[in-house]
């Protein structure tokens, strides 16, 4: 977010800051801020037509669709002021702090979900709030050392100390995250040995199995192929690195939200009735042969 060396549009003279492998980032910064503010409306619109279905996960999950879609405005300005003026004018410290907030509520979303809370029960573990209480110290780190990586450069005394920083804390937050989807997975696992409900406990399992590994895909993704396709490509091509990861993004929030909307019956979470009824039948059925 600094103040870029003014430079000149080749078609019409016209000054524009920004450097050339940028000057697509406020258009491709338009379009996902006008999806976010879709999904947002559609995600309020379903809350409220659902609104015995709603558990505060649900309410969690908006105010993270809020800040992901006021830290794209927050992305759009911040570039439009620096092509037209060469200053942000304010907007990179908005963008930084909706960022923070965004980052935290990012990774409480995926533990709340990877831990079950409000899915499989009403409450957190000790353990779940010992990693929640680890995540979000680690997040304002990470921010911090985000903000001075932001507005400095190489150049700049200590600049590749706070890379490092920022580079060990995110891996770190990024395993963090993984336990409890991990301990949700084994639970179920047990369960699915012993509780009579043995066809959804199976289906929960494969749930949880499914997340984890489109969080494991995201994180690589995000962390790893973004930052490959940024030291590989040209430098007039800068912006494709920022498409991959909001791309990611995209479809990350898209299946979380789509698999864990507040619906009655959630095929995603619940099986019917019935089919419980006929795999308790079975289970038992099995007992009693293996008794007999």
């Amino acid at each position: 977010m600094k103040v870029r060396t003014e430079m000149y549009n080749m078609f019409d003279g016209a000054k524009d800051y920004l450097p050339v492998g940028q000057t697509t980032l406020p258009k491709l910064y338009l379009i996902l801020f006008l999806i976010y503010s879709g999904f947002l409306a559609l995600w309020a619109y379903i809350c409220n037509q659902q609104r015995k279905n709603v558990d505060k996960i649900h309410l969690v999950m908006g105010v993270l669709l809020l800040l992901l879609t006021l830290k794209i405005i927050c992305a759009l300005e911040d570039k439009r002021y620096i092509r037209n003026t060469g200053t942000p004018h304010g907007w990179d410290v908005a963008f930084y702090i909706f960022s923070f907030f965004k980052g935290v509520t990012l990774f409480t979303v995926i533990i709340l979900i990877g831990t079950g809370w409000s899915f499989l029960k009403p409450y957190l573990q000790e353990r779940e709030k010992v990693v929640l209480m680890f995540v979000i110290p680690l997040q304002v780190l990470e921010n911090i050392a985000s903000v001075i990586i932001g507005e400095t450069g190489p150049a700049t005394k200590g600049w590749f100390r706070w890379n490092e920083i920022f580079l060990i804390i995110d891996v770190i937050c990024c395993c963090t995250v993984i336990f409890p989807i991990a301990w949700s997975i084994r639970s179920l696992a047990e369960a699915s040995k012993t509780d009579g409900k043995v066809a959804k406990n199976v289906e929960k399992l494969t749930i949880f199995k499914q997340f984890y590994i489109v969080v494991i895909v995201y994180l690589y993704f995000t962390r790893v192929v973004v930052s490959i396709i940024g030291a590989k490509v040209n430098y007039r091509y800068e912006w494709v690195a920022v498409a991959a990861a909001e791309g990611a993004n995209l479809v990350f929030y898209s299946f979380i939200f789509l698999n864990f909307q507040p619906v009655d019956k959630n095929p995603y979470l619940v099986l019917h009735e019935l089919e419980e009824d006929s795999a308790a039948s079975a289970h038992m059925w099995e007992e009693n042969i293996s008794l007999g």
